[in-house]
């Protein structure tokens, strides 16, 4: 091997090389390197919320538009129960949207969700709407009946919900309603008929 191609680490001696353990300063590990600080937690996107604030609503009042999606969310396990006017039993509200393809998207109360008890512990029964025609969940459920021909009593809630999913044409009403805990009044755009 030419003089020029010599290894530099072959004119060191082997005692440069020994180490010195119990005297070293250098710490062992790559954490042990770094000092500490308060960097945080890794945050999974994956657990990030997806859904955003609704639009500002517009006048709706005689539009033909098309239900795009729906939406039935079960309340929290922390949302306290609401007592039944006969005081029998107890439930809760569940959220229910309808989004339509102009963007526009409408709330509709009255669906409820009540205890059941399983092996000694609180679950929730499946949703339900009266079959009344009162809230606006129950009176959207009896345009439904009245357009397929049917007694309410015969629409089942799979029924009714797959054929909102359906994306079907429907015309809208503004109705005003009173907001029950702040008794601000609003007026929904719900829809009056399917076309």
């Amino acid at each position: 091997m030419p003089e020029d191609e010599k290894n530099e680490f072959d004119n060191l001696s082997e005692e440069t090389f020994t180490p010195e353990a119990a005297n070293s300063e250098v710490p062992s590990g790559e954490g042990e390197m770094i000092a500490p600080g308060s960097a945080g937690t890794e945050y999974n996107i994956d657990n990030a919320p997806d859904t955003v604030k609704a639009p500002p609503r517009v006048a709706m009042d005689g539009m033909e538009v098309t239900i795009k999606d729906i939406k039935l969310i079960i309340p929290d396990a922390t949302r306290p129960w609401v007592p039944s006017r006969s005081g029998t039993t107890k439930y809760k509200f569940c959220t229910f949207k309808l989004f339509y393809d102009n963007g526009q998207q409408e709330f509709y109360s009255g669906v409820r969700v009540f205890p059941r008890l399983v092996d000694g512990k609180e679950l929730y029964s499946d949703p339900s709407i009266t079959k009344d025609g009162i809230n606006q969940a129950s009176a959207l459920m009896t345009l439904y009946a009245k357009y397929k021909e049917k007694d309410i009593n015969e629409v089942s809630l799979k029924e009714f919900l797959s054929y909102l999913k359906s994306q079907p044409k429907v015309q809208i009403k503004g109705v005003e309603v009173k907001n029950p805990t702040t008794g601000e009044k609003i007026t929904k755009n719900l829809v009056a008929k399917f076309i």
